[in-house]
C-alpha cells in the first residue's frame, strides 16, 4: 500500500483542511505552518546562531531540503548537540550545530513539552472513522505502519488529536488505532475523517512514499519522498 503525506495551506485548526475524496491513512501538512517553522530556523541560521545539521524528518524529501537552503539554513558545523526542544535554549558557546528535525513539522512530544504549540503543529495523519462500537469510542484505519510506535512520557497514548484533545488513542495495532473519549464528549461519525498529530514525526515521513501537497483542500502537487526509510 502507498502511503502519502498531504501538505495543505487553510490555516486554523488543523484538521478542518483536509482535502476533500482524501484517500485514508494519508499524512496530511499544513504548508503556511511548515513555511513559518523553516523560515523560523532560516532566521536563526542566518544571524550566525547555529548551523542545523541534516535531519531525518526534515532531508528525507528533496524539496523540503531545497525549501530549508532557500530559507538560508546552513548545513555544516563543527561541534553538534541538542535536538528539537532545546533550539530556543542555545546559547554562544563551543557547540554551533544543532540537530532540529522535528523543528520543521512538530509532533505530539514537542506539544506536550511545551516547545511548540497546536498552531506549530505542521504535519496530521488523516485517518476514517471505521467503526464506532460504543459512546465515548470509536476506530481509525491508521496503525503503526503509518504513525509509528513511539511512545511518550509526555504524552497519554499513541498521538493528539486536534479535534477531540481531550480524546487518548488508547490503543495501536499495525493497521488500526482506538480512541477513547470522556464521558459526555461527542465523537466523529462513522465514515468521516480526522486529524492525528503522532508522537514522533520520524516514522510517519520515512514511511511515506509522496507528499501530496495541497492548498485551500485542493491538492497541487506530489513531492517524492527521495530518501525514503534511509538511516543517513
Amino acid at each position: 500500500m502507498m502511503i502519502s503525506t498531504c501538505f495543505t495551506a487553510g490555516g486554523g485548526k488543523m484538521g478542518m483542511s483536509l482535502p476533500e475524496g482524501l484517500a485514508t491513512p494519508a499524512l496530511v501538512v499544513d504548508r503556511d505552518v511548515l513555511g513559518r517553522n523553516i523560515s523560523r530556523m532560516g532566521e536563526a541560521s542566518l544571524s550566525g546562531a547555529f548551523a542545523p545539521l541534516p535531519h531525518t524528518e526534515s532531508h528525507t524529501c528533496a524539496r523540503i531540503a531545497e525549501l530549508q537552503l532557500d530559507a538560508g539554513l546552513r548545513v555544516v558545523g563543527v561541534f553538534s548537540g541538542g535536538s528539537a526542544p532545546t533550539t530556543g535554549e542555545w546559547r554562544p558557546g563551543a557547540v554551533n550545530a544543532l540537530r532540529p528535525g522535528v523543528d520543521v513539522f512538530n509532533d505530539a512530544t514537542q506539544l506536550a513539552m511545551g516547545s511548540c504549540g497546536v498552531e506549530d503543529l505542521a504535519l496530521v495523519v488523516a485517518a476514517t472513522v471505521i467503526s464506532v462500537p460504543a459512546p465515548g469510542r470509536f476506530v481509525l484505519d491508521v496503525g503503526s505502519n503509518v504513525l509509528g510506535s513511539d511512545r511518550s512520557p509526555w504524552v497519554t497514548g499513541h498521538g493528539y488529536l486536534p479535534d477531540f484533545p481531550r480524546g487518548t488513542v488508547t490503543g495501536l495495532w499495525e493497521h488500526r488505532a482506538v480512541v477513547r473519549l470522556p464521558d459526555g464528549v461527542p465523537g466523529p461519525r462513522l465514515g468521516s475523517v480526522t486529524a492525528l498529530v503522532p508522537n514522533h514525526v520520524r516514522a510517519p515521513v520515512s514511511l511515506a512514499d509522496e507528499l501530496v501537497v495541497a492548498r485551500h483542500r485542493e491538492v497541487i502537487g506530489h513531492w517524492p519522498v527521495t530518501a525514503r526509510a534511509t538511516r543517513t
